[in-house]
């Protein structure tokens, strides 16, 4: 049985109708349309914060920011969270992410952390025993 070939493309401060397969008569998007017209196109989609750590987040894990604990950007998705990517991998796909993932802290979270919350940040704010490199650049 062949099973369908799955991806997922995902932006930052882009709207939906910014696309020619989304109504945009003046920008051209030829690939993305082409993609469109052969897939499945999310056109009632709801975002379940308002910035993109915890949206992320939330897409790659079906759960909610307040069950997932990325509630604003500088917090790491937790290394054993399950993903839709992680659930495919398991059934025989090969998985890959090409580009800005954004589900790890990969800066400076640390120093902004601490300028947020002070000396007694939540316990949630940061993460400790990933795995090796995963903390890292």
């Amino acid at each position: 049985m062949s099973r369908p070939n799955i991806l997922v493309i995902m932006t930052d401060q882009h709207r939906a109708d910014h696309t020619g397969f989304g109504g945009n008569r003046i920008v051209r998007t030829p690939n993305l349309d082409a993609l469109a017209s052969r897939g499945m196109v999310f056109d009632r989609a709801y975002v379940a914060n308002p910035i993109c750590m915890p949206n992320r987040a939330t897409l790659m894990t079906g759960r909610m920011p307040s069950d997932h604990g990325v509630r604003f950007n500088g917090l790491s998705l937790d290394w054993g969270a399950n993903t839709y990517a992680r659930v495919a991998r398991e059934a025989g796909y090969r998985t890959a992410m090409i580009g800005k993932s954004h589900l790890q802290i990969m800066n400076d979270a640390h120093e902004v952390i601490q300028r947020i919350f002070g000396d007694d940040p939540p316990a949630d704010a940061e993460r400790s025993g990933w795995p090796s490199g995963w903390d890292d650049y």
